[in-house]
């Protein structure tokens, strides 16, 4: 055991928590890119305290940063080869005056579960066909964190919300919130809280023959959602993010769906019924939060993927919104599908996209805002979320030309101005989250990966120029994982 040089705690290092047996075999096949050392199978459960903090941590933050994603790159003797695959692993990141300390957990669903007792691979993964009898598909809560109706929980994109305790991240079961949300109707990984009025939007898509788009509130304070639209769209379209302005819900729908049928006939993963629809345009959709009018659809040219939104603002009349989104070409599919193999990965063509909706002529303009390198990941300042075009923190790839998730770049815009930090050779940076302290000030926390460590940092950086303020480095290694989001204080989670 040793002490902490930043603030005399004990420093367990890797050893607190407890230590997993790999679900299968570490081989020669499997690929060496950064990318998939960073996001490979987590060693560890429990509490855990770092090996040592650089720099030092602000005493104002106070609070939980939550992170969610793929805990496991292997289910015992099966290699998960798609970027979405694996059960879904949590960790909480605790700031308690200027002190560090952390607990990640597997969520106990009863797919992994199941899994775990029989030490086989029993269910079909987004990406990874179960090779033996399959008993169903499984959609694992490994994408996001969010807090409402009074609990916390881990979101996917297929299957109800589960809820985990927030102290030990134990799980506590997957919820509809008293029967408000509609069966059979998936739940969005990215639901919105407008930071004026405290409400939470989220949305579905129906699994029906002609699927509906399902958008629903949940009142500040309250358990049950309230649907006040309903959009039939034709196909089951993988929308993965959603915004919201003042008035609006913004969507986006784009030119690829689901199979179900074809999923469901040949028994297959998800990621194998993904279909084109050659020459359609993407389209988006906008509606109003009261539920008035018919929803407004807008197409665009070139069609293109949208998986994660920045921010929207709409005008002092409501005419006219400006929407900031992370834009990609369809080959994204075919990058995340071959990330588990052994060969290189195409990057695919990705920018940040300004789009402005005219909704009285139902016209829209675009326009590239950055080019050059894949760029993803996008961040803000939650209390600007559909109030105020602020600066907008993602992550980008630019050396990296074969290994596309291998974010090398931290960027920050404010719509004058970009600002860069990049990573040193053999280290992966993830997502932005903003740190709100108890004075008010925020600060910008990113999770990262070094190679030759072998260990997960998180940075804490000065949001005006991204200058470095305290590295805390965990003194083992946990998968970056996708999303998470910042509570702060032990309950402010809770709506």
């Amino acid at each position: 055991m040793r002490a902490n040089a930043q603030t005399n705690a004990p420093v367990m290092g890797p050893g607190r928590g407890a230590t997993l047996a790999s679900h299968g075999p570490w081989t020669s096949s499997r690929p060496g890119r950064l990318s998939y050392l960073a996001f490979r199978t987590a060693t560890r459960e429990g509490p855990w305290i770092p090996r040592v903090i650089e720099g030092r941590v602000p005493r104002e933050i106070s609070g939980a940063l939550y992170r969610n994603g793929p805990g496991q790159k292997e289910t015992f003797d099966v290699p998960l080869g798609h970027f979405f695959d694996g059960d879904a692993y949590l960790t909480a990141i605790r700031f308690d005056e200027g002190r560090v300390s952390g607990v990640s957990r597997f969520v106990a669903t009863s797919e992994r579960i199941h899994e775990q007792k029989y030490r086989q691979m029993r269910y079909h993964e987004f990406g990874t066909r179960c090779p033996g009898r399959a008993l169903g598909f499984k959609n694992p809560p490994n994408v996001n964190v969010f807090a409402m109706a009074g609990g916390h929980f881990a979101l996917s994109e297929g299957a109800p919300p589960v809820q985990f305790e927030p102290e030990t991240l134990a799980c506590q079961g997957a919820r509809d919130f008293g029967g408000s949300w509609p069966a059979r109707t998936t739940f969005t990984a990215h639901p919105k809280r407008d930071p004026a009025t405290g409400d939470v939007y989220a949305y579905g898509l129906t699994m029906a023959l002609s699927p509906e788009l399902v958008l629903a509130r949940l009142p500040a304070g309250e358990t049950a959602f309230q649907t006040f639209a309903r959009v039939r769209v034709g196909n089951f379209y993988p929308v993965h993010d959603f915004m919201i302005t003042k008035t609006y819900v913004i969507l986006a729908l784009p030119p690829v769906y689901i199979n179900m049928w074809g999923m469901l006939r040949g028994r297959s993963c998800i990621a194998k019924n993904i279909v084109a629809e050659r020459g359609k345009p993407l389209r988006i959709i906008v509606a109003r939060k009261d539920g008035q009018g018919q929803a407004v659809i807008v197409e665009s040219e070139p069609a293109s993927m949208i998986f994660h939104h920045c921010n929207a603002v709409e005008s002092a009349d409501g005419n006219t919104i400006r929407l900031i989104s992370m834009e990609t070409d369809a080959s994204a599919f075919q990058m995340l599908g071959g990330w588990g193999g052994a060969a290189g990965l195409e990057q695919p063509r990705s920018q940040m996209t300004e789009f402005v909706i005219d909704l009285k002529s139902r016209s829209l303009s675009r326009a590239a805002l950055t080019e050059n390198g894949p760029i993803e990941f996008p961040a803000i300042d939650n209390r600007q979320l559909g109030r105020k075009m602020g600066a907008i923190y993602a992550l980008r790839t630019l050396d990296a030309t074969d290994d596309p998730l291998a974010f090398d770049t931290l960027m920050a815009w404010d719509g004058a101005h970009l600002r860069e930090v990049r990573a040193r050779r053999g280290q992966v940076f993830g997502e932005a989250v903003a740190l709100v302290d108890r004075t008010g000030r925020s600060w910008i926390s990113h999770l990262g990966y070094d190679s030759e460590a072998d260990e997960t940092f998180l940075d804490i950086r000065a949001p005006e120029g991204l200058d470095l303020v305290a590295r805390i480095r965990f003194g083992f290694r946990i998968p970056l994982g996708f999303h998470g989001c910042f509570a702060p204080s032990a309950d402010a989670l809770l709506a």
